[in-house]
């Protein structure tokens, strides 16, 4: 099975550092948070004091094979629905970390309302893309012997 923690460890506090610069003053989390609908829900970034929200999606828009990757549309578009579950006052963001599956998900998410949420690209430099490349591409591998 593909190791993924690496981007628990690696990509996700690299795009945790970018949104710090995009919100100077904050340092962001993983941590739960209270939804409106009842419960609560683990976010990739979440500011110190709770002011912003944010999700971390690290998915590629095609699969290796070149089809688009239905997955990860379903696992960004769930975030939606638990972004928009945050409480208004609280900033809702997406955070990318691949331009082609920024721009799928922001046409797919066009019909959902997605208003307050702010999407926004954190590209990764050359070593942590490879990282990131790799542990995709044995995922993929994975699911294609699965098959």
């Amino acid at each position: 099975m593909a190791n993924t923690t690496k981007i628990k460890t690696a990509i996700e506090p690299h795009v945790r550092n970018c949104l710090s610069k995009q919100f100077p003053g904050h340092v962001f989390k993983e941590k739960p948070i209270q939804l409106t609908t009842g419960g609560s829900y683990t976010f990739d970034a979440v500011a110190e004091n709770a002011s912003i929200v944010a999700a971390i999606l690290s998915n590629r828009a095609k699969t290796r094979t070149g089809r688009e990757n239905t997955g990860g549309v379903r696992k960004a578009l769930l975030e939606i629905g638990y972004l928009k579950a945050v409480p208004e006052s609280v900033k809702k963001v997406m955070v990318f970390t691949d331009d082609d599956f920024y721009q799928l998900i922001r046409r797919r998410a066009s019909r959902l309302g997605t208003g307050p949420i702010q999407m926004m690209l954190c590209k990764l430099p050359p070593h942590l893309e490879a990282v990131l490349r790799e542990i995709l591409d044995k995922a993929s591998h994975e699911q294609r012997a699965a098959e």
